[in-house]
This record gives structure tokens, sequence and C-alpha cells, in this order.
């Protein structure tokens, strides 16, 4: 999508122009967060250009209230740096000692940087220093330090790159500020609308047997291609539910133009939607439901149904929305889909949730959460019960939040491989703070432990390993 590639290609030309002009102290990228990751990846490949001579270091530490972020900061450079001195020649680039003691934390960052500069060898003539911060929750504080940065004049030699997404709290620096350059690399939201709809007019364009880009609203003829010779004949409608069976899947699935016609209503929904016209898209979103019911699309019905709540509840018709989840989970049930059946439960609390029917929606996550777990769903009975945490804990419900908080941890401990991919740290960080509350210090520092272990956990992690165990106490035992 040119939407997509346009503000990459942005990117592209402002690094080169940026490492070829030594002039320039600061280029600052603007994104959004669904670019975040290849805007990164377009600004570090300018560190292999020929005419770079400085290594790109990539810095993520965030800026907030509570935490300007330099500690982070400080250690990702000495980390970066490391791995750049075991990838040089022997002896070129010595280690970096721990600094004298730092009176803050923005302190120590600058003698770490000043000493990375100071064992800089030739051919470098630098550092390059992507400050790219997951969040900023304090622009002022962030503004003050970049510009401490920026004006200290024995950080001369390190060049600054500056990568937001979904916020701009860096632009007000670089009014009246010589030696800097601003990319815009954001999404443009009507682009992608645009781009959405001219592919939407050529997948209803789109003649029948048209198969490949056409299908997906290339352009293309707008009339059947001829049959080649060594072409099958089509199967016939016999052949085509003999067939279904031998495979074990919905006779629709080999029947192109239902699959077409069903695409082409989703992709419709999706674009009212977006669009604002959700009177549109629920009509579409609902003719695709019916299409999959007609067709015993089961799966997708379910799915269709719980997307079109979704529409719904978009347009704050929270009772119809509440009745198609209802509706989902029921069908879930009949066709014996369990993880669709948590979703819809989980989807049904979300909507209590937004008319404020707290009580029903704990029931609900609590339901999702021991549906989830009898079903082997691990990572939606996590979410689920701590959902279900937190809502018992913002109404003062401790000792049933702590009970809500340890059902999802026992759920990651069980299968170690779901503690990074599921929301289990977020969970375990939830009763630490609950144990902290009561003053149970010791085991919230043990479960904080043990959200950073479930981080650090790889996907492919047997189910069979052991895991941390729980810490022992009740938080709401103690006053």
């Amino acid at each position: 999508m040119d939407a997509l590639t346009r503000p990459l290609e942005r990117v592209v030309e402002a690094t080169d122009h940026f490492v070829r002009t030594p002039s320039l102290r600061l280029l600052y990228v603007s994104t959004t967060q669904v670019l975040r990751e290849a805007v990164l990846r377009h600004v570090c490949a300018a560190e292999l250009l020929d005419h770079n001579t400085t290594p790109f270091f990539v810095l993520e530490g965030a800026t907030e209230k509570d935490d300007d972020g330099w500690t982070t900061r400080a250690e990702e450079l000495r980390l970066d740096w490391e791995q750049l001195a075991e990838s040089a020649p022997p002896g070129l680039l010595p280690a970096l000692w721990a600094p004298e003691r730092a009176s803050t934390a923005f302190e120590r960052f600058g003698l770490e940087l000043g000493r990375a500069l100071g064992s800089s060898r030739a051919p470098m003539t630098g550092l390059t220093i992507v400050l790219a911060p997951v969040w900023i929750t304090d622009g002022e504080r962030w503004r003050r330090d970049l510009a401490a940065l920026l004006r200290e004049r024995t950080f001369a030699q390190a060049r600054l790159v500056v990568v937001e997404a979904d916020s701009v709290e860096t632009a007000p620096l670089l009014e009246g500020w010589d030696g800097a350059e601003q990319v815009d690399a954001r999404v443009q939201e009507a682009d992608v609308a645009a781009e959405a709809a001219h592919r939407l007019a050529g997948m209803k364009s789109a003649p029948p047997g048209a198969t490949g880009p056409r299908v997906a609203g290339a352009a293309g003829p707008d009339v059947t291609p001829p049959r080649r010779i060594k072409d099958a004949a089509p199967l016939t409608a016999e052949q085509v539910e003999a067939k279904a069976q031998e495979l074990g899947v919905p006779a629709a699935y080999l029947r192109p133009e239902v699959m077409q016609h069903l695409n082409v209503l989703l992709a419709t929904a999706a674009l009212a939607a977006r669009s604002g016209d959700l009177a549109e898209g629920v009509r579409a979103q609902r003719e695709a439901r019916d299409v999959c019911r007609v067709h015993g699309l089961a799966l997708e019905e379910v799915v269709c149904e719980l997307v079109l709540g979704g529409y719904l509840l978009q347009g704050g018709e929270h009772g119809l929305a509440l009745e198609r989840y209802r509706e989902a989970r029921a069908l879930a049930d009949a066709r014996g889909l369990s993880a669709q059946a948590v979703q819809a439960l989980m989807a049904v609390g979300a909507c209590l949730v937004v008319t404020k029917r707290f009580d029903d929606a704990v029931k609900a996550y609590a339901e999702a959460g021991h549906l989830g777990a009898g079903s082997g769903a691990k990572e939606l009975a996590i979410e689920a019960y701590r959902m279900c945490g937190q809502l018992l804990a913002s109404k003062g419900f401790d000792e049933q939040a702590v009970t809500a908080f340890r059902l999802a941890l026992a759920q990651a401990e069980e299968d170690p491989s779901v503690g990074a991919t599921s929301s289990a740290p977020e969970a375990a960080r939830a009763l630490a703070a609950l144990c902290r509350k009561h003053r149970m210090h010791e085991q919230a520092d043990a479960l904080e432990q043990q959200a950073a272990a479930l981080e650090a956990t790889p996907p492919e992690a047997s189910a069979a390993s052991d895991a941390t165990s729980p810490p022992s106490g009740d938080p709401t035992s103690e006053g």
C-alpha cells in the first residue's frame, strides 16, 4: 500500500540526507505506531551506507512522570557499545568501565555517552544515537533533557535521531533550532481509506473465475479469463460436495464465487465502519454473517457475529451489541468452538463495562476464564482472569482480585510457553501492586521477578518446564 510505503520512503530520503550532512545534529522522525518498527529498521539501515562513519545505537527507554528513562538508556548504550566492541578487531575499542558516581540518571547517561565518544577510534567520527522512546508521558521533561544533550559541547560528536510514534512531543523543540531536520512518517488516514476504497472497487469488479491478485482488488480485465486447454473442467455441485467431505472442509471453501461474495461484503463493512458510515457497516456485516450461515461456515459465522457486535458497540447500540455477543457465544457453544466462545464472553464483559454494569462484567470475565482454562485456551483464560481481577481491584475487592490474578498466573505456570505472549506478566505486576498496598514488599518483589521471568520465557518453551512458584501469603490478610 502506498499509504504505508510513502512514509518509509520519506524516512529513507531524510536519513540519507542526514548522514551526508554533518552540520545536522538532530533528525526528528514522527511516525505512527503501526510503522514504528519499520521506521527504526529503515533508519538503522543508513548505518550501512558507504558514506556513514558513525555507528548507530538504538535506545528505547520511555520518559514518564516518575521515571525520566535515562537509567534505562544508559544501560542500553553500554550494551550496544559492548556489542560494537566485540565485533571490532581485537583491542580496537575498549570496554566502558562504570563511571564515577552520578547525582542523577541523566548525569549518569551523560558520563556513559562521554566515555563512549572518547573511546571512539578512526574511522569512526562519533556516534549516532537513535532515541526511540516507546512512549513519552512527560513531554516537558523530555524536551528539557533533549535540549540539554544538544547544547552540551562535549557531546558535539554525538548526532541524534529521534523517532516518536503517535505523539509529537519533540516538535516544539525544533522551532528556531539550527541544525535540525524533521520528517513526517505518519500514516495518513485519508490515504488508507482511499486505497481501501479503490481496492474494494477492484474486488467488486472482478469477474467470475478470476484468481490471484485480481480477486483481491488488483487491476485486471473485467471479463472471465478463457479456459486453457490444460485446465481441468469445473467441478459439478456433486463433485464439490464430495471433495469437501474428503478434505473435511465446508463446501463453500471450494466455491470461489461464494468466498468472493463474502470477502466483498466483509471489506465493504470494514471500510464503511472505518469511514464513519456505521449503518452501512452493520448492514454489510449482517449480510456477511447470513452468507456464512446459509453455506455452513460455522467458524466464520461466529466471527462475523462478534465483528457485528463491535460495529454496533461503536455506534452506541450497546443493547444490540450485547445481544450479538451473547448469540455468538451460543453459536460457538453449539458448534464446539471453545476459543470463540471465550472470546464472545470476553466481548460480553467489555460491553458490560462500557454500560457500567461492573458486577455482571466481573461474572462474564470469570466465566470466560473458567471456560478458557477448561478448554486449553490458556492465553484467553489469562486475559479473562486478569480483566476480572482488574475490575475487582478497581472497586476495592482486593481479596477477590487476588484470587483472579492467581488464577491467571496459574495458567502460565502450567504452560510457561504462553508467558511471554499473554498478559500473565501484567497480572503478576497487578498482584504485586496489591501486595505493596498491603505492605507485603517481599511478595511484591517476588511477583515482579516472576513477571520479568515470564516475559523472558521464549514462546517455544516446553509446557513441562518448571515455572517460578507463586509467592506465599495473601495481601488481603494484612491491613
